[in-house]
């Protein structure tokens, strides 16, 4: 969920937007619930509208649809609001997915200057407000018909709720980040953030039992991802911590098993059994690089074919110069366990993969543990 997905063939301000498959599902169910609550709707906004007219002929399902499309729209537009106010502090967004949930913009990385994330965080909420704003605005100003109005009364309403929601204090919600960024202010970055997590972790239990005794699927999947999205971002930070004075050439491998491209599949087999490893780089009898063979590249060949027919040459590489953080940091986001170090001159040197950065950050959690033990002995 939110790796993949269906990319859109456009860019707002720069930025891909994806739809994950779960949007699919709670598209057609959301529009039902508000098709299906017309009349609730129409009260709970003081239009002077007659419900039944807004429901004849099946014309309350076509208006729930459009309130949805508008509601994830404005989903967008918050998004937005982050990822523009983010630019101003350097930080680049991957991408803005809707889904299940809502919406999120994924950030290249969380900024750590004073502030700089309560301020990226606040302006999705005051997005939110502003497009309430606009709606309420419009729909006293101009004469639109009753669906128009129903519309804009909802995204109204909506647009308010999603702003105070999402300003609730929890990780990975606004309010949360909030939060973290003013405990920040007189704590180390790591300790702010286990606090925010503590207080996300409470709130997720509230939520997810309240929900359960109003039968409120929703909240409960919203409980459930706070929950989870809040540990996640703990152990995250932790791991930011930890590798990011860490250069890539203190946790790699140097001495890298390689294969050549006229090597059987077979021959391969053998040798990832024999040897325990599950990817090997691929170089040529000149000795360069060109290209990856790993177990999944194998799946399906005939055992007589060459590395060279079902290796890939997109070779993911990190120089030498870098840090174990940025190979953690693209190893996650392209779902790798393995990148190939090269010097200067784009020649290999070494291999880091994800067993060598769990290893440097179990040295350096255990060294964080003894260091102050040994300075009380």
């Amino acid at each position: 969920m939110l790796r993949g997905g269906y990319r859109l063939p456009f860019r707002l301000a720069g930025i891909p937007l994806y739809l994950d498959p779960t949007f699919l599902i709670v598209l057609p169910l959301l529009a039902w619930m508000i098709g299906s609550r017309i009349e609730l709707y129409v009260r709970l906004f003081g239009l002077p509208l007659d419900p039944a007219a807004l429901q004849a002929g099946g014309q309350a399902y076509t208006l729930g649809l459009a309130a949805a499309l508008g509601l994830f729209a404005s989903v967008v537009v918050h998004e937005l609001g982050h990822a523009l106010v983010g630019r101003r502090y350097g930080v680049q967004v991957r991408r803005i997915t809707l889904w299940l949930l809502g919406g999120m913009a994924q950030f290249e990385e969380i900024p750590r200057q004073r502030g700089a994330e309560a301020v990226i965080a606040i302006a999705g909420p005051l997005t939110s407000l502003a497009v309430a704003a606009v709606s309420r605005v419009a729909l006293g100003l101009l004469p639109w018909s009753a669906s128009g109005q129903f519309v804009l009364g909802y995204l109204a309403y909506m647009n308010v709720a999603l702003a105070v929601f999402n300003l609730l204090p929890a990780l990975p919600l606004d309010g949360g980040r909030v939060l973290r960024s003013l405990l920040a202010l007189r704590l180390p970055y790591l300790r702010a953030t286990q606090v925010a997590a503590g207080l996300s972790t409470g709130l997720a239990i509230l939520l997810g039992l309240y929900g359960f005794l109003t039968l409120n699927i929703f909240l409960m999947l919203i409980a459930f991802f706070v929950y989870m999205a809040g540990n996640a971002e703990t152990q995250t930070t932790l791991i930011t911590d930890l590798l990011g004075d860490i250069g890539v050439r203190e946790v790699m491998t140097r001495r890298v098993e390689t294969v050549p491209p006229d090597l059987p599949v077979a021959d391969l087999l053998q040798k990832m059994l024999r040897e325990r490893h599950l990817g090997y780089p691929v170089v040529d009898g000149t000795g360069h690089l060109v290209g990856v063979v790993d177990l999944q590249h194998v799946q399906g060949a005939q055992p007589d074919a060459t590395v060279e027919r079902v290796m890939s040459t997109e070779v993911v590489m990190i120089p030498e110069t870098g840090t174990a953080l940025e190979a953690f940091q693209i190893m996650s986001a392209n779902n790798f366990s393995r990148l190939v170090v090269v010097d200067a001159r784009k020649e290999m040197v070494g291999i880091v993969s994800k067993t060598d950065l769990v290893r440097a950050i179990q040295v350096r959690v255990v060294g964080a543990a003894f260091l102050p033990a040994a300075a009380r002995g």
